[in-house]
């Protein structure tokens, strides 16, 4: 009881720490509410450009079902609560002594809900909220070290009775066990239609995958030049096919906006001697190669775009991702019937195929010999570049292990279709040497 009459003899001090603790939660509080609203896709994260950026990185590459700071905000709403109290006390409220301590805590806890619930969440919906995170970074690092023994303690005690690392890896095991199981029931003469099985097992598979897997890369994105003039991108839109067009500076990486191609012939209407496009993009929608296609699908829906473009991690563009290319890994390919129908692998004859560069290695035909036990390349086209160390030119011919390539599509950045001819081994049993000619 000595300390506490101690502490109530200093107001001033037990003010000032009381003031501390409130807006170091208040601060906690952004960097947390702006982790929901960036995991329900309501902003999109700032990248790490700033030391605010980096913080809040950091945490989204945490499970989604952790919640962010969760021990931070504990400790520092216990402190909050605790120096308010005792501050209160030490002001002597004329209430009477039984309804000081209820009073002392019912206003304590209003300050600590107000500055660690209701404002930060104000803060991040308002357009300054970069100026927010900027000036919560220094508390948020202060909490995190105050917390620092209390984190290491909860850490070690979550790892002996949880066995975290365990549960992570049987819960890819089981998701795909009853993927396999819903299949097998359909199959086996149960009442759940085949189609719908099928659609369901890939629901539940679709949470393994990340954006990275289905995009469509910057090489096979097409695009819009702004200095390319109205009428040359207009004639693009004319032919490609796409409903929705990225209009850039040169290059994916400056990209401008979103333009839909409705709204690029409309122009045609308007009476005007300048007709420019950049009046009917949209802001581009960013996503992160690592995000989870459910996090991005839930995301898209929140931002209702169709496309987005996909960031790495210097600030560039990896390639695009659209609602269709997420909801083809549901229910299947989409074509209408503007889609034409390609196909990655062609057999000529017996022994002679032409083959996409972009065909993963584990579709390729048996009789190539080629097994997927390639560690940096996963696609024919890539295999072919790292034997060879360059991207082989248009008619180029090349001899890989038992396999004549010649190729018949290819650019300076990928090889765009091959053809492949099986030839017989050498006498001894040996592939003949690599090697390649004009």
């Amino acid at each position: 009881m000595t300390l506490l009459h101690q502490l109530l003899s200093y107001p001033h001090i037990l003010l000032v720490l009381w003031i501390t603790f409130l807006i170091t939660g208040l601060y906690v509080g952004v960097f947390r509410s702006m982790i929901d609203r960036i995991r329900a896709g309501l902003s999109t994260p700032p990248g790490e450009s700033t030391s605010s950026g980096k913080l809040l990185d950091s945490i989204l590459g945490e499970p989604n079902h952790a919640r962010p700071m969760h021990v931070e905000a504990a400790l520092i709403s216990g402190l909050q609560l605790f120096f308010g109290v005792f501050y209160l006390l030490s002001t002597e409220i004329q209430v009477g002594e039984t309804f000081i301590l209820p009073l002392a805590f019912a206003l304590a806890f209003l300050a600590e809900r107000l500055f660690s619930g209701t404002i930060p969440k104000l803060l991040v919906s308002s357009p300054q909220y970069p100026i927010h995170l900027a000036i919560g970074y220094p508390f948020s690092l202060f909490a995190r070290l105050v917390t620092w023994p209390f984190t290491c303690l909860l850490l070690f005690l979550e790892t002996r009775l949880t066995h975290s690392s365990q549960n992570g890896d049987d819960g890819h095991e089981e998701e795909n066990e009853v993927a396999d199981h819903i299949r097998t029931l359909s199959r086996e003469g149960s009442n759940l239609d085949p189609d719908i099985a099928e659609i369901v097992g890939n629901t539940l598979e679709m949470g393994q995958l990340k954006v990275q897997d289905i995009m469509v890369s910057r090489k096979q994105v097409q695009i819009l030049d702004v200095e390319d003039g109205f009428e040359k991108n207009l004639e693009i839109a004319k032919s490609c096919g796409h409903t929705r067009l990225p209009l850039c500076e040169g290059d994916l990486d400056h990209c401008l906006g979103i333009i839909h191609v409705k709204n690029a012939f409309r122009l045609l209407d308007e009476d005007s001697t300048q007709l420019s496009l950049r009046s009917i993009t949209k802001a581009p929608a960013m996503l992160s190669a690592e995000d989870p296609l459910p996090l991005a699908l839930r995301k898209m829906m929140k931002w209702k775009v169709h496309m987005a473009l996909v960031g790495d991690e210097f600030g560039g563009v990896d390639g695009v991702i659209t609602l269709e290319d997420i909801l083809e890994e549901v229910v299947g390919e989409i074509q209408d019937e503007f889609d034409t129908d390609e196909t990655d692998i062609e057999q000529l004859n017996e022994n002679c195929w032409k083959i996409s560069g972009l065909t993963p290695l584990h579709e390729l035909p048996e009789e190539l010999g080629i097994e997927e036990d390639q560690e940096e390349v996963t696609s024919f086209g890539g295999l072919i570049t790292q034997e060879f160390g360059k991207i082989p030119e248009v008619q180029e011919s090349l001899k890989l292990r038992n396999l004549d390539v010649t190729i018949l599509e290819a650019d300076e950045t990928s090889i765009g279709l091959a053809e492949v001819r099986v030839v017989e081994q050498t006498t001894d049993g040996s592939n003949p040497e690599t090697s390649q000619s004009k």
